[in-house]
């Protein structure tokens, strides 16, 4: 078994630091937590969760990902806004084109 560089308790999996690769315990794996000789590159990450904002469209705009316009409140949604409303108005005229064809064709 491995020993923690920073506690010295013993650990079956060791976990190793990418700033200065040292092994740790499950406890001080962090970098802050053992000391960290490269803790200048972790604080220069940005961390997962801060700034995450769930944007309409399912993109985190905060962090780099799908950024869209923010919606003002109080506006409302119409059938021109959501895309499945438009999918099925369309489904349903070409069904109903279809019963008109059968019925028009005396079948």
């Amino acid at each position: 078994m491995t020993r923690c560089d920073h506690c010295g308790s013993e650990c079956t999996l060791p976990f190793t630091c990418q700033h200065c690769g040292g092994k740790f315990c499950a406890a001080c794996r962090l970098p802050p937590n053992h000391d960290c000789t490269g803790i200048s590159s972790w604080n220069a990450k940005p961390r997962p969760a801060v700034g995450a904002g769930y944007a309409r469209g399912g993109g985190v705009s905060a962090t780099g990902g799908i950024a869209t316009e923010p919606r003002l409140r109080g506006t409302k949604k119409t059938a021109t806004d959501i895309p499945y409303l438009k999918i099925m108005a369309v489904i349903i005229v070409l069904v109903l084109l279809g019963l008109a064809w059968l019925a028009l064709t005396g079948y």
